[in-house]
């Protein structure tokens, strides 16, 4: 964790014991385990943008903070998305019904979780969503030390190519090369989380 507090802490022991669960249907660092996981991180980043979209609506944002925050959560959404895409989609993370299943229901939790921490202790769950990204980080460095060298080799996705060509993404802020293999786009895409990391901590501060 990148924020120091009793706070950061707390959350980031309740995101462990989470994983713990969810370990039990993807204890496997590849696709599936990507894909199921995006899933409900991109919810939790759908369920703020919700949430201070209502409080700036309602006139709660005097200093701006909401907005910035805002926007931050719409760039990282945005991100996660194309996330789910690649290993969801096209390396069909997402095939079995109990992946489905599973991940799915989890998000409609985590949405509501999100959202409603968001407007009673938007703090906290930036910490949340902060120790779900330290998280993420290790699953993909464990992605690029478990999976095998022809999956890591095969040629980078559709999706990560289609988000390599667009405007103010995250790659393009960091000016990645394109990607040509599976390998390259995980260490984007681990890098990505550090990234969220960071902005987390932003938000949790700003707060």
């Amino acid at each position: 964790m990148k924020t120091q507090s009793f706070k950061a802490q707390a959350a980031y022991r309740l995101i462990v014991t989470g994983e713990a669960v969810l370990n039990l249907a993807w204890g496997a660092a590849d696709e599936r385990r990507a894909a199921a996981l995006e899933i409900i991180a991109r919810t939790a980043y759908t369920a703020e943008e919700s949430a201070c979209h209502l409080l700036e609506t309602i006139g709660m944002d005097s200093d701006g903070k909401i907005r910035e925050t805002l926007e931050l959560a719409r760039w990282q959404d945005s991100n996660e998305q194309m996330h789910e895409d690649v290993f969801g989609r096209d390396l069909s993370g997402l095939d079995l019904w109990v992946d489905q299943f599973l991940s799915r229901h989890v998000a409609f939790v985590i949405y509501w979780v999100f959202a409603i921490l968001t407007l009673v202790d938007h703090e906290f769950a930036a910490l949340l969503g902060e120790a779900v990204e330290v998280e993420a980080v290790k699953t993909y460095t464990r992605m690029l030390q478990e999976q095998p060298a022809e999956w890591l080799d095969q040629p980078a996705p559709r999706g990560a190519l289609e988000y390599w060509g667009r405007e103010n993404t995250l790659w393009s802020k960091r000016n990645e090369p394109k990607p040509q293999t599976m390998r390259d786009v995980v260490r984007f895409i681990q890098q990505d989380e550090a990234d969220h990391i960071v902005n987390n901590h932003l938000k949790a501060t700003a707060f």
